[in-house]
């Protein structure tokens, strides 16, 4: 069975080889190259001979890969506020004959020229009074490090399932650059889908449950690590059936749509991250299986 591992060391930045022990640079296809913000790819990467091991970073972080028909395929992800431009990923590896192999490979991020969204809000949503700000940064905190940890896993083995049964309706797309009462905010880094108060939300993929809690602005939600770094969100929620720890398979209910936290009316927030990166979670649904 071919699984995702979570890789990276930390490298030394050459390209080609620097010593007798280090092999010709590694081939490393990129699709779809230039990447735009917000973007997952699968980069295919490849030696002269079979390829036993591999470490990968971008912009600093691990990357997580699997073995393929003697090579690897790592997941590379974009975060949407990243500025357009070009950006080293960097590669670690050894062949079957022992091999070593390093490359610093550079991707060029574009711009994804997001669409811009105004909205009207209550006061108190937008301007918050000290004790609500002092909750606001407790749960910052407390998500930022759920992203740090996601070093487990990997906990799926097929592809990704949309979280809501029958046809998606969004309501709000991914990236949106919102404008509340005026004021300019943070990007929106998932998809809306309009569903009527009740619906199932379903898990994406198989995971662990890293976070099941009520929060300000997101309502009561749900968090769930695929492995490798990788985080599916659910946000919004009438209630939740789940609680941190909880192994999920594919399509369990995690809990139902509602309107909880800063929302009007019912509707599921989905959300991806990988390593940090906000990710349009769409793009999931089109990555082949491990």
């Amino acid at each position: 069975m071919r699984r995702w591992g979570y890789v990276g060391l930390a490298l030394t930045l050459v390209v080609g080889a620097t010593s007798p022990t280090w092999g010709a640079a590694l081939q490393v296809r990129v699709p779809g190259e230039p990447v735009p913000q917000g973007e997952l790819r699968s980069l295919r990467v490849l030696a002269t001979e079979p390829l036993t091991r591999l470490d990968a970073r971008f912009r600093g972080l691990p990357l997580p890969a699997r073995p393929e028909a003697g090579g690897y395929t790592v997941l590379l992800a974009v975060d949407l506020e990243t500025p357009p431009g070009a950006y080293p990923v960097e590669f670690e590896a050894a062949g079957a004959s022992g091999q070593r192999y390093q490359l610093r490979r550079r991707v060029t991020v574009a711009d994804a020229r997001f669409p811009v969204q105004r909205l009207t809000l209550p006061k108190e949503w937008v301007d918050l009074d000290p004790e609500t700000l002092e909750r606001v940064r407790s749960e910052e905190a407390a998500l930022a490090a759920i992203w740090d940890g996601g070093t487990a896993g990997p906990y799926w083995w097929t592809g990704f399932a949309p979280p809501l049964d029958g046809d998606l309706q969004v309501s709000s797309a991914f990236g949106l650059r919102r404008i509340i009462n005026g004021q300019p905010r943070s990007p929106h880094g998932g998809v809306d889908f309009h569903a009527p108060a009740g619906t199932p939300v379903r898990a994406s993929n198989g995971g662990v449950v890293a976070f099941a809690a009520d929060l300000f602005f997101s309502g009561k939600s749900v968090i769930v690590h695929h492995g490798g770094g990788l985080f599916t969100m659910y946000f919004h929620l009438e209630a939740y059936r789940v609680e941190a720890g909880h192994e999920v398979a594919k399509g369990d209910i995690l809990g139902w749509v509602g309107a909880t936290g800063r929302a009007t009316g019912p509707h599921l927030h989905w959300g991806a991250r990988l390593q940090r990166a906000r990710v349009n979670p769409e793009r999931l649904l089109q990555l082949a299986p491990p």
